[in-house]
């Protein structure tokens, strides 16, 4: 009986704690500055009024913030605490992502002259079977034509995605772009990215046999490349 008691206790815990996590009080703790306003917080989130106060003293509750009075305002005291930090780790994930997807939907809808190439070209080139490890960290590397440039930066500043052109960054999704004077595109699934052929030659360049095994597989190339056990042993 006391485990089943333990566990209606647990999963009620459960469920307090995935109703404090929406919308709302992300962005609350997103936008809150210690010592603002309630006021001026809801002003900033776009939510009424009323409801970002409710869900301040459901924060209360858990310590996250303080209410206080100041003259005839509502002021908020911010407490760091393990599930404040919890909701700053949430937002910057749900923010990659989004961002990560809004990049994506970029490409496939500009008209400027870009192509992915590198890492980047190959995972997309396999088809997922071989990921670049600078893919899997949402790193993309981007030529583009030397023109079209400063018109690919605005884009992304306008949509908050970072970029770079020679070097890396710890925020993510992080663009690499590459500027050339002119190049050949492909279109996969509406991505543009560099033609097979010039990805072959990079791939031997660089000795990297694992992918010019999956490219061998995936299109019949026949370059003969034998990388993985699996297949040399069938």
């Amino acid at each position: 009986m006391r485990i089943l008691e333990n566990s209606q206790t647990f999963k009620l815990q459960r469920s307090s704690n995935i109703m404090i996590i929406n919308e709302i009080t992300i962005k609350i703790i997103r936008n809150a500055r210690d010592g603002e306003s309630i006021r001026s917080l809801a002003n900033k989130t776009g939510f009424a009024y009323s409801a970002v106060y409710n869900w301040i003293l459901e924060l209360e509750k858990y310590d996250v913030f303080k209410i206080m009075r100041k003259g005839n305002k509502n002021i908020i005291k911010i407490n760091k605490n393990l599930i404040y930090n919890k909701f700053k780790e949430l937002d910057r994930a749900v923010s990659v992502v989004y961002k990560d997807n809004e990049f994506w939907e970029v490409v496939k809808e500009t008209k400027l002259r870009i192509r992915f190439t590198k890492g980047t070209a190959i995972t997309i080139w396999t088809k997922g079977g071989f990921i670049t490890g600078d893919f899997y960290d949402k790193i993309y590397y981007l030529e583009v034509v030397e023109s079209d440039t400063n018109f690919l930066k605005k884009i992304l500043n306008k949509k908050n995605i970072v970029w770079t052109e020679n070097k890396l960054m710890n925020k993510r999704p992080l663009i690499y772009i590459i500027p050339k004077k002119k190049f050949k595109i492909e279109k996969i699934n509406k991505l543009p990215v560099t033609p097979l052929k010039e990805l072959i030659d990079y791939c031997k360049k660089l000795y990297l046999d694992n992918v010019l095994e999956q490219l061998d597989l995936l299109y019949d190339l026949g370059l003969n490349k034998r990388y993985s056990e699996i297949y040399t042993n069938m």
